[in-house]
């Protein structure tokens, strides 16, 4: 077995214990017998269980940043983002909300590291950060200044931008905690997720005839 396979399934091993039983509740031996090696060859790729937890955070903040490059677009382009939105009405808005969705409720590595961060996020001040980041902050400090472009373009009513994108946000987070466990009704999700921005729009969405 070649050393860069075994790393990563050590890593892909832990994340499943982590994920389970949080960091404190798994032992370097706990991983060592999940993917069937020994203690000390472990530490041939990993110096320690810390490592390998750093290792996950290192490798999930890729994958996230990989997943959601359609999504969460440049700030400098975040005019032709509004624009792109108004020029196809919800198509746009869909697809990007789909894409990263999906993502985050399919992705058998993403879940799992959902899990692993809501568990630790009371005991270890990175993981905390890490959920905030990824599943808070980015997505509403992303979407307020996206919905303040499109109330300055004249495709959304005047009203404050960051509630607006707390407004937005909060029942998508809501059906990821619902569904989470039940990966299997992910088109069940998708269905309730495309109906929520179809309401969101005809709260907020100016369209020809509409007063602002």
């Amino acid at each position: 077995m070649e050393r860069k396979n075994t790393k990563q399934i050590i890593a892909d091993e832990a994340l499943n214990l982590f994920s389970t039983n949080g960091y404190d509740g798994v032992t370097v031996k706990d991983i060592a017998k999940a993917v069937g090696i020994k203690d000390s060859s472990l530490y041939k790729h990993f110096k320690s269980k810390q490592e390998i937890y750093d290792s996950l955070l290192k490798e999930m903040n890729e994958r996230f940043d990989e997943a959601v490059s359609l999504y969460r677009l440049p700030q400098g382009e975040i005019k032709k983002v509004a624009q792109e939105y108004g020029r196809n009405d919800l198509a746009w808005l869909k697809q990007a909300c789909k894409i990263v969705f999906l993502f985050f409720l399919n992705d058998p590595k993403a879940s799992r590291f959902r899990k692993m961060l809501m568990i630790e996020q009371y005991k270890n001040s990175a993981a905390a950060k890490a959920l905030r980041s990824w599943f808070m902050d980015s997505a509403i400090q992303f979407q307020t200044e996206l919905f303040t472009e499109m109330i300055a373009q004249g495709y959304f009513r005047d009203g404050p931008a960051d509630i607006i994108a707390l407004q937005f946000y909060a029942p998508i987070y809501f059906l990821l905690c619902q569904y989470d466990t039940m990966p299997e009704k992910d088109g069940e999700a998708v269905e309730i997720l495309m109906r929520h921005i179809e309401q969101f729009a005809s709260i907020y969405q100016v369209r020809n005839g509409d007063e602002k």
